[in-house]
This record gives structure tokens, C-alpha cells and sequence, in this order.
């Protein structure tokens, strides 16, 4: 079938179909969308170009590839009876796949007459499923007479010649021109070539015709096992254990970005000139959290991908931005769902941190050298992959990438299979799956980021509002704590421990860092009595009150920097001590020191050295200031690139409109309407059939001339029509539209003929 032809029978198959169908048809090929089709016509047109039908042929798994390769070698038109026995297939198995491809509009027609695009010959390449070319020999096409000539061969002829039967189908031989006999034949291939089942490329390639092939492999195109999914084998976990894991995991993810992005906010790492973060900020990060450079890496994407840590206004340092407040007020099962819905869109493989680029140079965490756009199609199939084993199934890794490899077969490189390998050990940090096996919140994360955060609710444990205060100084978080306590608690304690409890360890240092943030001791004290579910310890008691004491007692200011201290023995104690010499301090009364370092020098300097001082004002009041202050000035608008967009549903709908009513327009059309006649003729006659159509109610075509200057016709409900611009309802795109008078071409009433 010609392309023209094609075209006009693609068009008849696809304005047969309903909204529905069409709609599914353009969810599945959102190129056919852009830019919008006026008409069916066009879209089948588009639908057949080599780009589009390349695009489609990529998303195929094993057995639909196979039904496009099985109509490609049977030829157009096909019957639906001769490819179910091509490719060993009873009609139910046959059916699903059938409806699949003809959705796409890869194959249209009856069961007796199927077609497809005369392009997909061409993209499916010279050797179509493995197969050569037909014979020039009539002959081959008898089953029988292949069979003796194979027998004629011998048995090492036919092992070669199943050897090329497998594929690829050409082999390299020496002078493979040279005439051969039966009499002087002596090796396998020249009996081959003697007994015409091998074809003669040139000089030095041969080639097993396609008749042989197909003879070899039994009459069946592929292998029975090829066309079903490989098994998912591996251990098996009892579903609730790897759920109850996996929820564990996420509370870990949740608690690790909070804890580096409030490191990082106040102390934020430089930014590479390359961009990206250096080797050393993520060994720091690495070590602070406590994993491996490889899981900090992840983390660090998955909170750069979620909008929650970008450059700074200067783009000098790395800082959390305004979205990380809003994340740190969601609950816990948001917040995962976030990171984890984010990196499941994401393009970033933070697998290639620390490899080497095509430069040989070394690829830095959050910098633009670990972008693959390939990345978000290839974390859909691996866990749609997972998904498909049994429930609590481990697979093996190999399983999964064959599993993924039969999902798309034509997508599959040595890129996409190291993907999915990383991708298994991503799923695995971030919670996504639990000994190894998909978890329920995992398989939901493909439906969506609420659905996601839903399932996974239920999995972890209720927010905690007290803990446990012990006479050492530590506090037992007997759970997760709620966001306002866990703030207050990580201001004036040090993390000492996780696991099912979380232990934290107070210290003078620790409550000299609450203080310094704006606490007062009454409200440390406050905080302590109201969340703790025991008696608040003596001891810790005192070390509030002692550390309070001494708070503010020593204060700096600008002269260029002065300490004062309204207890001489204190400032005496600091002169006597030798570690101060360097700082240069001079005393000008009983209770004033001053210094030539500028004041934040000279507190960093006295607080390494154990004392507490803390700036002030040229009033005296405190400079208190909170560690966590650090942010961007605003959140960055990120798109989150995929390698293929969802089309919006309403702009699918839409479009399906558009096509309904450009076809609606080219129908109704007058037969011999003259657009340069209308064009020379003004307005007038325009004006009168869209004011006859105002009071009379009907809708009417219109040629209408877009900014681009293209004409497009459209079906409309005129309205009003006042100060050169009609107001009407367009069918086109489902909304009323005010069109100007002197772009409108053309206008006649539907369905009119005259």
C-alpha cells in the first residue's frame, strides 16, 4: 500500500473510532499533538510520518514488536489468522496485543485485510525479526523442497544454516561470488551456496533466505518463551515484613534530608565553578549523615529534584530554599512522598557521581553531568517490572533487566541496563522497596505522589509529642516526634543514636546553641516539662540554668570590637589566659576589653576557646540569630524533565474536539467556495450570514486567518458581533473565542450546500 493510500485508510479507520479511542490514541502518541491536527486526515498523515511511527515503535514490548514484525514479513494485507500461526498464537493470546497496536494506529483494517505503516518495513531494518530477505527462488517456498536440500546438504551445512537461522541471517565468507558446485563443495557453506539456501550479498557476505529461516524455526517466527515476559525468581519475603522495612527506611530518608539541609543552611558549601558540589562538602555530608558518598549523593538529588536546595542569589553556595519550610510542616508520608515522586521524574542519575565524563573529567553531585533523559522512562519499567512479581518477591537483578529488556526491545542499551541496575539500589535507599522486594507504598509511588503518601500513612508509626528526659542528660524519642518538638529538641540536643527510638544527648555546648538561637532559659525549661512524659531531671535542670548564667555575661562589640563584663573576675581570668594573646586584647576599665579584630572574628575566636561570648548591639541588646536562617531568596521554578511528558487529560480532550470539529468544517464546506473571492469582496457578506446565524442560532464554518497568517477552519456558534469582532463558542477548542472580522476568510451556515 502506497503512503497515500495508507493515509486515506488510516483516516477512515480513525474517524470511525469514538472520543474515547481517540483521546487514548493521542494520550499514547503525544507527538501527534504538536503541533494540533486540524483535521483526521492530518493526524493519520502525521501518524505515518517515519519520526512518529518510530516513537510508537519504541514503546512496543516483545509481543506487540512481534505483531508489527509478523504483518511486515506476511505483507499487506494480512489476515489476523495467518499471524496468529506466524507467531505460534491462539487468537485470545493473539487479540490483547492485536487491540494494543491498532489503538496506536500501528495497524489498521479488517481481521482479513490488516495493515500497517508502509515506514515500519524500513525502521524494523533489513533483517526483520531476525530474518533475511525473500528468495528469488520460487522454489524455497515449498516446504518440502528446503527440506531436501537441507538433507542434500548434509548435517554440518544445516547446523550452520541454523546458526544463521537464529539471526543475524548474513554470515562473512571469502570470494563468496566464486561459482560452487554440488561436485566442488567441500565445506558447510559452500554446500550451502551449492544447494541455492544461501543468497550471495557480494563479494564477502552471504545470507540465508528468509524461506529458510522461517523453515528452520519451525514455521514460527519467534520461540514460544520469547513472546511471554520472562519469570520475576528470586527470595521470598512475607509482603508485611518488606512493607514494615521499607516504612523504616523512608522515616531514615525523611530524617537525613532535614538534618543536611539544616546543616546546610548554616553552613552552606561552596558551588563549583563547573557547578555542582565538591568532592569534600560530600564527604561531609556523607559522614554528618552517616552513609556511604554513593547514598548522600542520592539524597542530595532526590532534594534538589523536589525543588528543596538550589544556588544562592549570588550563585555562590548551595542553600535550602523557601519549599524546605513548607516540607518540613507536611507529615512524614508527604515528605517521602515528595523525594520520592521527584526522583521518580527526575532525569538525574546520582549513580554518576564521581565517574568521569566523555572529557575524562570527574561528575560532581547536583552538577549538570549526571542528566540522562532516558532516566525517568527506565525507573517507570523497573518498578512497573517489580510490580509484575509476586507478592514479596526479591527478584534477582538479572531477572529484572531481562523483564525490562522484553518491555521495551527496541529502547534496550548497555545505558538503559546499567539504569535499571542503579535504579534497584536507588529504590532501595530511598525506601521505595524493602528486602529487596517492591513495597506497597512503592508500587503506588507509580500512580502518583498522593496515592503514594496514602498507602504509606497507615506503615508508619503515629507522631510522638513527648519523650523520655533520663538523669545522663539524654531524652528517648519513643517514636517520630511532630515537627514543632523535633525542631525545639534538635535546637538544644545532639542526635546520639537512631533506630526504633532516637536518643538524644544534651550538653552545654548543645544549650548554649539554643540560646544563641534566641531561646531563653524560661522557655527551654517550658519546652522540657511539656514534652517530657517523666519528671524533668535535676541535673539537667542545673545545666540549663548554669549555661544560662554564663550566657550573655560576656558580650562583644564594634571598636573595632570591645568585650564588657560586669564581673571583673571574669575579665581577669580571660587576660591571665595565655591561649588569648593573639586576639590583642587591651583593658580600658575594670569591665571593658577591647580588640583591633572585627567582632565576628573575635567571638568565633573565644567561643573555640571555650568562652561564651555573644555580640551585641550599640544599645546593648543581644544579636541572637538562628543557625537555620540560611535560604534562597525563593524557591526555583524547576521543571521536572521526563523523557516522555503525560499530556494534560483536558488537552487531550481538547484536541479530540479539534479534530471532530475541523472534519465537521472540511464537510460542511461549500463545494467551489472561493477563498480569494470572499477576500476581494470585503466584509459585507460576512457580516450578514454571521448576523443571520446571531438571531437564527446555528453554528457556521469560518475561514479564519491565524497571527501566523495560516488559514484554519473552524466550526462556531456566533454570539454578537459589535466593533469588528465577533464573540462566538469555538467547537474547536470547547470555549467561547472572539475572532476579528477582518481576518475571517470565509463563512458559510453547516451543512449548508450552495
Amino acid at each position: 500500500m502506497c503512503s497515500a493510500a495508507a493515509s486515506s485508510a488510516l483516516s477512515d479507520a480513525l474517524r470511525e473510532r469514538s472520543d474515547d479511542e481517540l483521546a487514548t490514541l493521542l494520550h499514547a502518541r503525544p507527538d501527534l499533538m504538536t503541533p494540533l491536527p486540524s483535521t483526521v486526515e492530518q493526524l493519520a498523515a502525521r501518524a505515518l510520518t517515519r519520526s512518529s511511527t518510530a516513537r510508537a515503535l519504541d514503546r512496543l514490548d516483545r509481543l506487540a514488536l512481534a505483531v508489527i514484525e509478523g504483518l511486515v514479513i506476511l505483507g499487506s494485507p494480512a489476515s489476523s489468522t495467518a499471524l496468529g500461526e506466524l507467531l505460534g498464537l491462539d487468537e485470545s493470546d493473539l487479540r490483547p496485543a492485536l487491540d494494543h497496536v491498532r489503538a496506536l494506529a500501528l495497524v489498521w483494517g479488517s481481521p482479513d485485510a490488516l495493515y500497517v505503516p508502509p515506514v515500519a518495513a524500513d525502521l524494523l531494518g533489513p533483517h526483520v525479526a531476525g530474518l533475511g530477505s525473500p528468495s528469488d527462488d520460487p522454489a524455497l517456498t515449498d516446504p518440502t523442497e528446503v527440506a531436501a536440500r537441507l538433507e542434500a546438504a548434509g548435517p554440518d551445512a544445516r547446523a550452520v544454516a541454523e546458526r544463521l537461522a537464529a539471526g543475524p541471517p548474513v554470515g562473512r565468507l571469502s570470494n563468496a561470488d566464486r561459482p560452487v558446485t554440488v561436485e566442488t563443495a567441500r565445506s558447510p557453506v559452500e554446500k550451502l551456496l551449492a544447494h541455492r539456501l544461501l543468497t550471495v550479498v557480494d563479494a564477502r557476505t552471504v545470507a540465508l533466505p528468509r524461506e529458510v529461516g522461517l523453515y528452520l524455526r519451525g514455521g514460527r517466527l519467534f520461540p514460544p518463551d520469547a513472546l511471554t515476559p520472562p519469570a520475576l525468581t528470586g527470595p521470598v519475603r512475607e509482603k508485611a515484613l518488606v512493607d514494615r522495612t521499607a516504612a523504616g527506611t523512608t522515616l531514615d530518608v525523611v530524617r537525613r534530608v532535614e538534618q543536611l539541609l539544616d546543616t546546610w543552611a548554616a553552613h552552606p558549601p561552596g558551588v563549583l565553578r563547573s557547578g555542582g558540589v565538591g568532592v569534600r562538602d560530600l564527604r561531609r555530608a556523607a559522614a554528618l549523615l552517616d552513609v556511604d558518598e554513593s547514598v548522600a549523593a542520592a539524597l542530595l538529588e532526590c532534594a534538589f529534584a523536589a525543588g528543596l536546595v538550589a544556588t544562592g542569589e549570588d550563585g555562590a553556595v548551595w542553600l535550602p530554599t523557601p519549599a524546605f519550610d513548607l516540607w518540613l510542616a507536611s507529615d512524614l508520608a508527604q515528605r517521602w512522598a515528595s523525594l520520592a515522586h521527584a526522583w521518580l521524574r527526575s532525569t538525574r542519575v546520582a549513580a554518576l557521581v564521581g565517574t568521569r565524563d566523555d572529557r575524562d573529567r570527574p561528575i560532581a553531585a547536583l552538577s549538570a553531568g549526571v542528566e540522562r533523559p532516558v532516566a525517568p522512562e527506565v525507573r517507570r519499567l523497573t518498578l512497573t517490572a517489580l510490580a509484575a512479581a509476586p507478592p514479596g518477591t526479591a527478584p534477582d537483578v538479572d531477572a529484572v533487566v531481562a523483564r525490562v529488556r522484553w518491555l521495551r526491545p527496541r529502547r534496550m542499551t548497555s545505558l538503559v541496563e546499567r539504569l535499571v541496575t542503579w535504579t534497584i539500589d536507588e529504590a532501595a535507599v530511598l525506601g521505595v522497596t524493602g528486602l529487596g522486594a517492591l513495597a506497597t507504598h512503592g508500587a503506588a509511588l507509580v500512580r502518583g505522589e498522593a496515592e503514594a503518601a496514602e498507602v504509606l500513612a497507615p506503615l508508619l508509626p503515629e507522631p510522638v509529642d513527648h519523650v523520655l528526659l533520663q538523669a545522663d542528660l539524654t531524652a528517648v524519642a519513643p517514636g517520630p516526634l511532630r515537627p514543632e518538638l523535633a525542631r525545639s529538641l534538635a535546637a538544644m540536643a545532639d542526635v546520639e543514636s537512631h533506630g526504633g527510638a532516637t536518643v538524644y544527648r544534651f550538653s552545654a555546648a548543645s544549650i548554649q546553641r539554643a540560646l544563641d538561637a534566641g531561646h531563653t532559659a524560661a522557655e527551654l525549661h517550658d519546652i522540657l516539662a511539656r514534652h517530657s512524659a517523666t519528671p524533668v531531671p535535676q541535673p539537667l535542670s542545673y545545666l540549663v540554668d548554669d549555661v544560662a548564667r554564663k550566657h550573655g555575661r560576656l558580650r562583644a562589640g564594634t571598636m573595632t570590637a570591645y568585650l564588657r563584663c560586669d564581673d571583673p573576675p571574669s575579665l581577669d581570668a580571660l587576660m591571665a589566659d595565655r591561649r588569648v594573646g593573639h586576639l590583642g586584647l587591651r583593658r580600658i576599665a575594670p569591665t571593658v576589653l577591647v580588640s583591633r579584630l572585627p567582632v565576628r572574628v573575635l567571638v568565633d575566636e573565644l567561643r573555640a576557646l571555650g568562652y561564651t561570648p555573644v555580640p551585641e548591639t550599640p544599645d546593648g541588646a543581644l544579636i541572637l540569630s538562628e543557625a537555620r536562617a540560611g535560604r534562597t531568596a525563593e524557591t526555583p521554578t524547576r521543571e521536572t524533565a521526563t523523557s516522555r511528558p503525560e499530556p494534560d487529560p483536558d488537552v487531550v480532550a481538547a484536541a479530540v474536539r479539534a479534530l471532530r470539529a475541523g472534519d465537521r468544517a472540511r464537510a460542511s464546506r461549500p463545494a467551489g467556495f472561493d477563498m480569494q473571492r470572499r477576500r476581494r469582496t470585503g466584509t459585507a457578506e460576512t457580516v450578514e450570514v454571521l448576523r443571520d446565524a446571531v438571531e437564527g442560532g446555528y453554528s457556521v464554518w469560518v475561514g479564519y486567518v491565524d497571527e501566523q497568517g495560516g488559514t484554519r477552519d473552524r466550526i462556531v456558534d456566533p454570539i454578537r458581533i459589535e466593533g469588528g469582532w465577533l464573540t462566538a463558542y469555538d467547537h474547536t477548542v470547547g470555549e467561547t473565542r472572539a475572532f476579528a472580522l477582518h481576518r475571517i476568510m470565509g463563512v458559510a451556515p453547516v451543512d449548508t450546500a450552495d
